[in-house]
């Protein structure tokens, strides 16, 4: 008689992609979504936190985990469901960025992330030779140009 093994205890990858929520499936979510497809970019639960934190003090912007318990990326969005920032990794923290506030962003510590997308910037959270009061005003700054820029288009 053959023996089912039970799905959860299966070495069946998961993919978050396929636990993402149709509405982000959208043609400006585009490179984000690719990203996410390609690198089911899991979030440690302290980047992720952070970008929640941030996400509060924009009256308008709304958070997405499609699974906090797994410790899933975490993104902020607009009401049109356009990504404006992730969490992922250890330390991942990104902004979508318009082209005219990107080179202003990458002189203020960011790095194009181009493996998200050509409009996005990132910043490492907890950069060392950064104070924690800068930091955490740089990265309060950006976050709410992303949202500022995505909420426009």
């Amino acid at each position: 008689m053959p023996t089912t093994v039970p799905r959860s205890m299966t070495t069946e990858k998961k993919w978050l992609i396929d636990v993402t929520d149709p509405r982000f499936l959208i043609a400006d979510n585009h490179d984000v979504i690719e990203f996410i497809r390609r690198a089911n970019p899991f979030a440690h639960s302290d980047v992720g936190s952070l970008l929640l934190d941030l996400g509060k003090k924009l009256d308008g912007a709304s958070a997405y985990c499609p699974s906090y318990k797994q410790c899933a990326y975490v993104i902020l969005h607009t009401d049109a469901s356009r990504i404006f920032a992730i969490a992922y990794g250890q330390r991942g923290l990104a902004f979508r960025l318009a082209p005219a506030s990107q080179a202003t962003a990458v002189n203020d510590g960011g790095t194009k992330a181009e493996n998200i997308g050509d409009d996005w910037v990132a910043f490492e959270p907890w950069n060392p030779s950064v104070s924690t009061a800068q930091m955490k005003a740089r990265l309060e700054r950006w976050s709410a140009q992303a949202f500022a820029d995505n909420s426009t288009s």
